[in-house]
């Protein structure tokens, strides 16, 4: 069995050109939405709309939905006979989906700070004219904590274990042709979890992130498709 560990461990350090190489290759030259930074999602946590559960449970979903993109994508490119294209393709998702990890991330150690320390409630208008700061405080809510009833903690499009372990041991054009299905079933699933977000979500940062999930993965199942039309 391939070692999933060690292949993503080397692929999460590819380079801005080889980035560069997989965008052209797939075509998807188009520039995504801008995402906010990782520096600057601190203030725009405890600043922009205040965070509802929607926000949060689609954040605390997209974490691991995206890791198992990365997983998916580690193993088919550690298999043999795997069309170039469709190693770039993994390549461009690895490396476009670990920056959304590591942001959302960031976004979520903000607002936990920021829930602590009652600046979110302020932001929000929580601190009325001529309220004090520990009234603000208190009227911070807690983390939610009840997003394995929401939707979105569903999980949409994701493979499963048998899945996986199947997709471990394909090499060649079925190991090729396995992972774009799954993965256009992991996208499809990414984009109905991203429409809630817009839908329901008040947070600018979880707004702006998933449009940005609308766009760039719209466009890649596109590709995806594609690929999965001219297989053998």
């Amino acid at each position: 069995m391939r070692s999933r560990i060690a292949r993503l461990g080397v692929v999460l350090a590819l380079s801005t050109a080889a980035l560069g190489v997989a965008v052209a290759a797939l075509g998807l030259t188009t520039p995504p939405p801008s995402q906010p930074q990782a520096s600057g999602v601190r203030m725009d946590a405890a600043a922009a709309g205040f965070p509802t559960a929607e926000d949060h449970c689609y954040i605390e979903g997209m974490i691991p939905h995206h890791e198992q993109a990365l997983e998916l994508s580690g193993l088919v490119l550690d298999a043999a006979g795997v069309r170039e294209r469709t190693r770039a393709l993994a390549e461009f998702i690895v490396a476009d989906q670990t920056a959304e990890i590591e942001t959302m991330r960031a976004w979520q150690s903000a607002w936990q700070q920021a829930v602590q320390s009652g600046t979110t409630a302020v932001g929000h208008g929580g601190a009325h004219a001529g309220g004090h700061a520990e009234d603000a405080g208190a009227a911070s809510p807690a983390t939610p904590t009840a997003c394995g009833d929401h939707p979105h903690a569903q999980m949409k499009g994701m493979a499963s274990p048998a899945q996986v372990a199947a997709l471990d041991a394909a090499e060649g054009a079925a190991a090729d042709r396995m992972f774009l299905e799954l993965m256009i079933a992991h996208h499809d699933g990414a984009l109905e979890m991203a429409e809630a977000a817009v839908r329901g979500g008040s947070n600018a940062y979880v707004r702006t992130s998933a449009k940005h999930v609308l766009v760039e993965q719209a466009r890649e199942i596109t590709a995806m498709s594609a690929l999965l039309a001219e297989a053998p």
